[in-house]
Formats: structure tokens, C-alpha cells, sequence
């Protein structure tokens, strides 16, 4: 009997530890063509050029309420929340699948009572319908599972980089909205007090009616300028307190100007198009092509026997007093063969359903890969472009305020007319909001190739992030 038990539990120690073949195809990286093998940059400084994977976020944003705020995003965030709470479902699914490969052992006990009065009682352990995985379905079905778990995680990582960007970016525009609201109120004082020493000159004779109702005419659109500023800063501020789910603590650091926003402006210069593949949502097309690949060999499985075993060991006994005495053990094993023969093309359209799931895992996969080229692409070209545009923007902005500094003297001496001085007066404000406006842009692309570039998953520069894969 010892030796039947044991060619039985050896028969299933068989089925766990044989290699069966696996039916899925090999798999390849798709070999994506990219219009070039490196990017196109601008900077002088490659030597202080530094890769984004490798910096964190507090090393590249120097701003420490920029910090505290990205924190909070980090914290409370719904969508993080809810693409971290994906893994986790996922990971559980993974392991539900994985459990399939191994024999699950199960306890029983037992009491009947026949017609005749007899009793019986019973009690043992059993593996029932253990399959032997000849053809790789179940580990196949168990890598599609690894797989997906996998991709779900670097999906989280891409929202992770997509929030730290986007709180960034919300920031920059909350504080340009400020700055922008600060050079209104500071442009109507100015206006305010030409109007007033307009008045004195019209009092004098000096300047028509006209002339001072066109000054009355710059104060009002002075003042609604100055209301749209403050509504474009109440709407940032909603639009951040949106991303951190919570408002704005009283508590924070105060903010620092807009041209002290970042520690580090030599992002990667003249890299390879091929490091764009570590980028979360490239790894998570990648994973979510291995998962197909397997979820095919696990169709192919399909079309093979399966053979699955059982087996049990326990004692039995007439009297529940006797049941674990000597003579009363029992055992039984068996196996069980099945063969696909007919099922009117349900697994022939199964694989097929699979192979096209598979093709339109690599169309995703290359489109993926082409989107973050351009993205890379289109930031550092538009970096180049904002860094011109910002130098000329400045030079124009003290250009026109000598102007303006110059026309009011005149206009004080009564050398320039009121025409004159509205001119200069709209021109140096006109400049001051494009340098303004462009130094925001500019802002915004430094935080776009920050997370285009793969950067925002860690918080210091020294710290380790685990991959996406987990390996």
C-alpha cells in the first residue's frame, strides 16, 4: 500500500516539476524605425548635461513650495491613487494565477449512516484535478498574468512622472497668474497717477478734453486687465488644488521668483532615441506584448490533451472512535484524460482572436514609441526656440521701458504730448507681459522634457527606484 501511495504523490510531484513544451511564440522587441538615431539639441554645456532618469525631482525643481505641493499631489492625488490600486488588483490576479500551476492539498472528514444502521466515518488529505501542464497553458496563462502586472506598474511609474510634471506646470501658471496680476496693479497705479497730473495740465489749458478722456479710456482697460489677472490666479489656484485634492496649506514656504524655478536647465543634449525605451508607458506596451505573446501559446495549448491527476490519503472506520487506528488508512489515485475533438471552431477562433490581440499589442508598441520620440523632439526644439524668444522678449522689455522712463520725462516738460505717452506706456506693458508670458512657456518646457526624458520617479537624485518589472 506504501509503495502505491507513493508512486501516486509521485506521479503529481512529476506533473509539477515537468518541463512541458511551450507553444508561445518567441518573443522580439518590435524594431520600431525613428526618423533618427539621436535627438537635436541646442546646448553649449553638454559636459553639464544631465540625463533626467537619473535626477530627481527635488534636485531638478528648486523651489521648496513647488516640493511641499508635489508632495501632497504624491499623497492624495486620486488618478495616483487609483493607477497604484490597478497594480495591486492586478498583482493579486497574478498570484491567483500563478497558485494554478501548483496541486492545491485539501483536508476532509466525513460521517454517513445507511438504512440498515451502519455507519461510516472518514477523515484524510487529497489533491484533486491537478493538470499537467504538458503544452505550457497554465504557465503561459500565468506569465500573460506576470505580464499584465508588469505593465499595470509601469503605468502607475507613467502616472507618477505625468503628476509631477503637471503639478509643476500649475504651479508656474498660479505664479505667472500672480506676477501677471502684481504688473497690472502695478501699470494702473502708474496710469493712475499720469491721469492725475493729466488733470492738472487740462486744468491749465495745457491739454484738451480729448487728451484726458483717452487717459480715463487707458485706466479703465488698466483695471479690466487687472481683473482678468486676478481671475486667471483664482483659476490656477483651483486648478492646483485640484491636483494636490486638498487646499492650498496657509503653511507653506513662500514661493521663489520665476526665474529661480529650476537648479538645473542642461537637460540630456545629443542622446540616443534608444533610451526612450525606458520611459514607464514604452516598458508598459512592451510588457502588455509579452502578455500577448503568452495568451497565444496558451491558445495554441488548447488544441492538446490534458491529462489531470488525483490522489488522496486518510482512514476510514465504522466507529468514529477507531478512525485513526492501525489498519484504518486509505488512499486512491487516478488521473483523467481529455481530448478536444469537435467544438464547432471555438479554439481555432480563440487563437485567431489571440494572434490579432497580439498584432494590435505591437501596433500600440510602436505607436508608443514613435509618440515619444516626437515628444522628446518637439520639447527640446521648442527649448531652443523659448530660450531665443526669451532673450529677445527681455531686450525688448528694457527697450521699452528706457522709452517709456524717457517719453515721461518729456511728457513732465511738456516736450512729448499725451499721445505719446500712452504709446510708450502700452508698448513697455506689452513687452513686459510676452516676457512674462514667453518665461512661463519656458517653464512649462522644462517640466515637459523633464517627463518626456523618463525623469520624476525619484524624489533625490541618490535615491534607488525599484523598475517598473520589478527585477
Amino acid at each position: 500500500m506504501k509503495q502505491n501511495i507513493r508512486h501516486s504523490f509521485t506521479a503529481v510531484a512529476a506533473g509539477i516539476v515537468l518541463a512541458g513544451c511551450s507553444l508561445a511564440p518567441k518573443y522580439e522587441r518590435p524594431n520600431v524605425e525613428l526618423p533618427g538615431s539621436t535627438f537635436k539639441y541646442d546646448s553649449a554645456a553638454d559636459a553639464q548635461a544631465v540625463q533626467a532618469a537619473s535626477l530627481g525631482w527635488q534636485d531638478y525643481f528648486a523651489d521648496p513650495r513647488l516640493h511641499a505641493l508635489i508632495e501632497l499631489a504624491l499623497k492624495n492625488n486620486t488618478d495616483l491613487r487609483t493607477a497604484s490600486l490597478n497594480a495591486e488588483q492586478v498583482r493579486a490576479q497574478y498570484a491567483i494565477t500563478r497558485a494554478s500551476q501548483f496541486p492545491g492539498l485539501n483536508g476532509s472528514a466525513g460521517a454517513s449512516r445507511s438504512r440498515g444502521g451502519a455507519e461510516s466515518y472518514n477523515a484524510g488529505l487529497g489533491i484533486s484535478a491537478f493538470e499537467l501542464d504538458l503544452w505550457g497553458r497554465v504557465r503561459n496563462s500565468s506569465e500573460s498574468a506576470l505580464q499584465q502586472y508588469f505593465a499595470a506598474a509601469a503605468n502607475r511609474d507613467a502616472a507618477h512622472l505625468s503628476l509631477i510634471s503637471s503639478v509643476a506646470k500649475a504651479y508656474f501658471n498660479e505664479q505667472y497668474a500672480d506676477a501677471a496680476a502684481k504688473l497690472s496693479d502695478s501699470v494702473l497705479k502708474t496710469r493712475q497717477e499720469t491721469y492725475r497730473l493729466a488733470k492738472i495740465r487740462h486744468k491749465a489749458g495745457v491739454i484738451s478734453a480729448i487728451d484726458l478722456r483717452d487717459q480715463e479710456a487707458v485706466i479703465e482697460n488698466a483695471k479690466a486687465s487687472h481683473a482678468a489677472a486676478i481671475r486667471a490666479r483664482e483659476q490656477a489656484r483651483n486648478a492646483l488644488e485640484l491636483l494636490i485634492s486638498q487646499k492650498i496649506p496657509d503653511d507653506l514656504p513662500p514661493p521663489l521668483p520665476l526665474d529661480k524655478q529650476y537648479k538645473i536647465r542642461n537637460l540630456p543634449a545629443g542622446l540616443s532615441s534608444d533610451l526612450l525605451l525606458n520611459r514607464p508607458d514604452i516598458i508598459a506596451a512592451e510588457h502588455s506584448l509579452k502578455a500577448a505573446n503568452a495568451n497565444i501559446g496558451a491558445a495554441r495549448a488548447a488544441f492538446f490533451p490534458s491529462i489531470s491527476l488525483t490522489a488522496a490519503l486518510g482512514t476510514a472506520s465504522s466507529q468514529l472512535g477507531n478512525l485513526f487506528d492501525s489498519g484504518t488508512r486509505t488512499w486512491n489515485y487516478g488521473g483523467n484524460l481529455s481530448l478536444p475533438i469537435f467544438d464547432w471552431g471555438s479554439r481555432k477562433a480563440n487563437l485567431e482572436a489571440a494572434k490579432i490581440a497580439q498584432q494590435k499589442t505591437v501596433v500600440a508598441y510602436e505607436a508608443a514609441v514613435e509618440s515619444a520620440f516626437r515628444d522628446v523632439a518637439d520639447a527640446l526644439a521648442a527649448r531652443a526656440a523659448l530660450n531665443a524668444q526669451y532673450e529677445s522678449n527681455a531686450a525688448q522689455s528694457k527697450a521699452y521701458a528706457d522709452r517709456l522712463r524717457l517719453v515721461r520725462l518729456r511728457y513732465k516738460h511738456g516736450v512729448a504730448s499725451s499721445l505719446d505717452l500712452l504709446d510708450a506706456e502700452r508698448s513697455s506693458y506689452g513687452a513686459d507681459s510676452t516676457l512674462l508670458s514667453t518665461q512661463l512657456s519656458l517653464l512649462e518646457n522644462l517640466a515637459d522634457l523633464y517627463k518626456v526624458l523618463g525623469g520624476g520617479l525619484k524624489r533625490h537624485t541618490a535615491d534607488t527606484a525599484a523598475p517598473a518589472n520589478g527585477k
